[in-house]
């Protein structure tokens, strides 16, 4: 009788196993996998079909789709007329920027716009055959995500952190710099180790302060005060949610901001050098309009670093920081006069 009960409970487990065995392969299958075709130019048609793919709802994205739009349109492919043109805006959703890749897909569109890093990961994740063009995207040459990816091209959005450094150093001091980064955010950390760089060469110290996104903002920010002479801020969605509070204690304490972008100096930063993004959006407009010709696949065209930055000085900061500007970083910047009710000057 034991040994019937034993051989029983040994069949039980066998079959136990093998359904084990079966689910997970019948779940391998049926999850959806980027389609591993090869790489051939786009077909000619009437209408091309265009996704355009925005990560988050920030104002330089917004400008580098403004961009991409108005390429698309001076190269004849407007939206309701040679093109249609599907737009979405996950707003720092990952799921949804996640699932609106993959409809892209199944949806087999003609041609795919990624606006951002997270973008253009979402992408390339979801096929390998549609052409992909990847709008400000940071580590484009580097990031494994992207390795081997024939239907990819773009232009990227390194932070120019020396150049920001090295202009900013010409009007006050950044001996003691400070920065304000989230741990949790790739790009700001990669941001970090350049930072950590350019300090070396240029005997720089640096102070970090690590914020945490769920923890009270202004302590973390106070945290600065009495080891810097100017704060660096990276990009990055939670800090760009408490600005206006990092520039109220800088602002108490004297301390100058150099912004990664040039929408932080709008917001009360010093100095920024950043691309326009709106020419970066529209540089990748006109790759888009290049393969949509049918001439090209992506591999063919090289993927871009914007080489017009803009230095942006916000003049109200200047003046209530007492902060002298050399003549020639004068003439070269791009002014901004925030004062309320009053008309920009010349």
């Amino acid at each position: 009788m034991a040994s019937k009960l034993k051989q029983l409970w040994w069949l039980m487990l066998i079959f136990a196993v093998c359904n084990v065995v079966m689910a997970v392969m019948l779940y391998q299958s049926s999850s959806p996998e980027p389609v591993n075709e090869d790489v051939v130019p786009v077909a000619a048609k009437n209408v091309y079909s265009i996704g355009i793919l925005q990560s988050d709802d920030l104002a330089e994205q917004n400008k580098m789709t403004a961009g991409v739009l108005a390429a698309l349109e001076a190269e004849g492919y407007s939206k309701g007329g040679r093109a249609k043109i599907d737009i979405v805006q996950a707003k720092g959703n990952d799921k949804k920027l996640e699932a609106s890749a993959k409809k892209f897909a199944r949806d087999k569109k003609d041609l795919i716009i990624a606006i951002g890093t997270d973008s253009a990961k979402a992408a390339v994740k979801a096929t390998k055959n549609i052409p992909i063009v990847g709008v400000g995207v940071m580590n484009f040459k580097k990031d494994k995500d992207f390795a081997g990816h024939r239907n990819l091209t773009g232009i990227m959005d390194n932070p120019a952190i020396l150049t920001q450094i090295r202009m900013a150093s010409r009007c006050m001091s950044v001996k003691k710099l400070g920065i304000l980064y989230n741990p949790g955010d790739a790009a700001a950390s990669l941001q970090v180790e350049i930072l950590r760089e350019v300090a070396a060469q240029k005997g720089i110290s640096l102070y970090e302060v690590a914020y945490q996104p769920d923890k009270a903002a202004e302590p973390q920010i106070q945290k600065l005060v009495g080891h810097i002479t100017a704060l660096y801020v990276p990009e990055d969605t939670d800090l760009l949610t408490h600005f206006d509070d990092i520039v109220k204690v800088m602002n108490g304490a004297n301390i100058p901001i150099i912004g990664e972008q040039s929408e932080m100096v709008r917001r009360g930063a010093l100095i920024s050098v950043s691309p326009s993004y709106y020419r970066m959006g529209f540089s990748g407009g006109r790759m888009a309009a290049s393969l949509l010709k049918g001439d090209l696949i992506p591999e063919d065209i090289p993927i871009m670093r914007q080489q017009d930055p803009d230095i942006v000085i916000n003049m109200k900061q200047v003046n209530a920081l007492n902060i002298p500007l050399p003549g020639d970083l004068w003439q070269r910047s791009r002014k901004l006069y925030l004062y309320d009710g009053q008309p920009a000057r010349p």
